[in-house]
C-alpha cells in the first residue's frame, strides 16, 4: 500500500479523469491506467561459498555463480565487504568457474537472496574459525559468534564495540599468512513459514491515434516494494528493463504459428518487433526500501518484477484513452481501429 500510494502522488493520478476518451491533444486521445505487480520470492538451496582472508585485510570470495548483466559481482561485493567489515576495495567477488564450491543458477529472481546466504554462511563459518585463533589473549576471549560483527577490518563484539581486534593481529598471533573456510547456505526455510512476494505498483500514461490507431506509451512509474534494496543504480536498471520489457509484451511481442504445421513463422529477431529507444519513454521508478526480516539480506528478488503488471497497466491505460478493452496481447493498432 506504501508504494501504491507513493506512485500515485509522484505520477499524479489523482488528475485521472476515470470517463473513457475524456483527454485530447490534436488527433491523440490520452489515458492513464495501473495495474499491480508481484512476483514469488525464492531462495534455491545448494548454494556455497568460499572466503580466503589474507593478513593483510584482503578477502577473496568464491562461488560457482554466473554474470548475466544484473550486477551480481557488485552486489555481493557489497554485502561481502558489509558482513567482513571491510572497504569494498579490499574484497575480491569470484564467480563463473565449477571448481569453486556451491552451483547457484540465475533464474527466478533469486540469485542475489541464494549467493548472499552462502556468503553469510561462509563468514559465519569464518567467525567461529577466526575465534578459535584468537585464543584466550584476544579482547574477544569468551565470545560467541553470534555476538561477534565484522567491523574496521576486524571483528567486534555487538553490544561492546571496545572489545575488538583486527584480522592482522589475529592471523599474525597465530601465525597465519592466511584463512581459508566454505560455508553452506541452510535450507529456505523462510518460503515454508511466509508466503513472500516482490510487489509492485505500475502507473501508465498512454496516448492512441484517433485516426490510425498507433498506441504510444508517453510515460511510466514503477513503484516497488521489494524488501532492502542493495544497490539503487544497478536495482534501478534491472526495474527499467524489466518494464521495458512488459512495454514489448503490451504493444508489439507475438509469437506467431503456422496453424497448418504448428512451427513458428517468426523464427528470429529480424521478425521479431522488440521495443527500440524511440518506443520507450522516461521510466520513473521509486521503491519503498523496507527490509524484510525473513530473508537472508532483507531484500526480495527483483530481476522479472518490473515486467509483470506493466502489460495491465498498459492495456488498462489504452482503455481509458479510448474505452476499446483489448484482453488479447499484443494491442496492436488494427485491435484499436473501429
Amino acid at each position: 500500500m506504501e508504494a501504491y500510494r507513493a506512485g500515485a502522488t509522484r505520477f499524479g493520478w489523482d488528475k485521472r479523469n476515470a470517463s473513457p476518451g475524456s483527454r485530447r491533444e490534436g488527433e491523440w486521445l490520452i489515458g492513464m491506467g495501473c495495474a499491480t505487480a508481484t512476483y514469488p520470492y525464492y531462495r534455491m538451496p545448494g548454494g556455497a561459498a568460499r572466503i580466503t582472508l589474507s593478513r593483510e585485510g584482503q578477502a577473496t570470495i568464491e562461488i560457482a555463480g554466473h554474470e548475466m548483466g544484473m550486477g551480481m559481482s557488485t552486489t555481493q561485493t557489497q554485502i561481502a565487504a558489509d558482513r567482513l567489515g571491510l572497504p569494498l576495495q579490499n574484497v575480491i567477488f569470484r564467480y563463473g568457474d565449477s571448481s569453486f564450491p556451491g552451483v547457484v543458477i540465475a533464474g527466478g529472481s533469486q540469485q542475489t537472496a541464494a549467493i548472499g546466504a552462502a556468503v553469510q554462511a561462509a563468514y559465519d563459518q569464518l567467525v567461529e574459525e577466526l575465534l578459535k585463533l584468537a585464543g584466550n589473549d584476544s579482547p574477544l576471549a569468551g565470545s560467541s559468534a553470534d555476538e561477534i560483527v565484522g567491523a574496521n577490518g576486524g571483528l567486534a563484539k555487538k553490544d561492546e564495540p571496545n572489545r575488538s581486534e583486527t584480522y592482522a593481529s589475529i592471523l599474525s598471533r597465530a601465525k597465519r599468512d592466511h584463512i581459508a573456510v566454505e560455508g553452506k547456505a541452510p535450507p529456505p526455510v523462510e518460503t515454508k513459514h511466509w508466503s513472500m512476494h516482490s510487489h509492485g505498483a505500475m502507473f501508465c500514461e498512454a496516448r492512441v491515434n484517433a485516426i490510425t490507431g498507433e498506441p504510444r506509451i508517453s510515460r511510466f512509474l514503477g513503484s516497488f516494494d521489494c524488501g532492502r534494496i542493495i544497490n539503487p543504480k544497478t536495482a534501478a536498471s534491472q526495474f527499467r528493463g524489466g518494464i521495458i520489457m512488459g512495454m514489448g509484451l503490451a504493444l508489439m511481442e507475438e509469437t506467431q504459428f503456422d496453424e497448418r504445421r504448428g512451427r513458428i513463422v517468426n523464427p528470429s529477431l529480424s521478425e521479431y518487433h522488440i521495443p527500440v529507444h524511440l518506443d520507450v519513454p522516461d521510466i520513473d521508478v521509486i521503491w519503498t526500501d523496507i527490509p524484510d526480516p525473513h530473508t537472508p539480506m532483507g531484500a526480495h528478488g527483483i530481476g522479472e518484477i518490473g515486467i509483470t503488471g506493466t502489460g495491465a497497466a498498459v492495456a488498462n491505460a489504452i482503455f481509458n484513452a479510448t474505452g476499446k478493452r483489448v484482453r488479447n496481447l499484443p494491442i496492436t493498432l488494427d485491435k484499436l481501429l473501429d
